[in-house]
């Protein structure tokens, strides 16, 4: 045979081939079995929506059940008490307590209408400058925790201004190594431990 046939070649060599075998003798019963198969095809197309959901259901019903894989209940119990771990801030709204739902809108509720109270105010040509200062005697605490913190990021600023900026860069390099030998060593545990089991 030429080893550089081309696709087209090496199909109609085999196609030759396996024309030139003799013959095979057709195993006893096959064309009993053939012209069964055939008239069940044909009654199938014949019958109502009916009779054929009830033939399918009749052959799904006579399968063997399957095996469940052997893992699958303790995964499924380890599923179900992760969830039951699972904090109530972190799960969706109707998983919420009573009494933290009725708070949160309530809370929502009047920083809308306050809102809404607001833009009327505006609106309809309200002293823009006694509002403000009523709101700010109100929140004079929130004012002077807004002063502090002010203060508080002004000298962590000026704290890390007084780096030299080598030191500054280095400790930056070292905590990215840090990060990237502890992302390093966990992909290389998670390789060893889980995905070979």
């Amino acid at each position: 045979m030429n080893e550089k046939m081309t696709p087209e070649d090496l199909e109609k060599f085999i196609h030759r081939e396996l024309r030139a075998l003799p013959p095979r003798p057709a195993p006893a019963g096959f064309e009993a079995r053939l012209q069964a198969a055939v008239e069940a095809r044909l009654a199938l197309r014949a019958q109502s929506a009916e009779q054929l959901e009830q033939l399918v259901h009749r052959e799904l019903t006579a399968l063997p059940l399957r095996k469940a894989p052997r893992s699958l209940e303790s995964r499924v119990l380890a599923a179900i008490e992760h969830q039951a771990a699972v904090a109530w801030y972190h799960k969706s709204w109707t998983y919420w307590p009573g009494a933290v739902k009725a708070a949160f809108l309530g809370v929502a509720t009047g920083l809308s209408g306050a809102a809404m109270a607001a833009f009327y105010l505006i609106t309809q040509g309200a002293d823009t400058g006694a509002m403000t200062a009523a709101a700010g005697e109100r929140f004079a605490g929130v004012a002077a925790l807004f002063h502090v913190l002010r203060w508080m990021a002004g000298y962590v600023s000026a704290s890390i201004a007084s780096i030299p900026p080598l030191w500054l860069y280095g400790g930056l390099a070292f905590v990215a190594a840090l990060y990237a030998t502890f992302f390093g060593l966990g992909a290389a545990a998670y390789r060893t431990l889980y995905r070979n089991n």
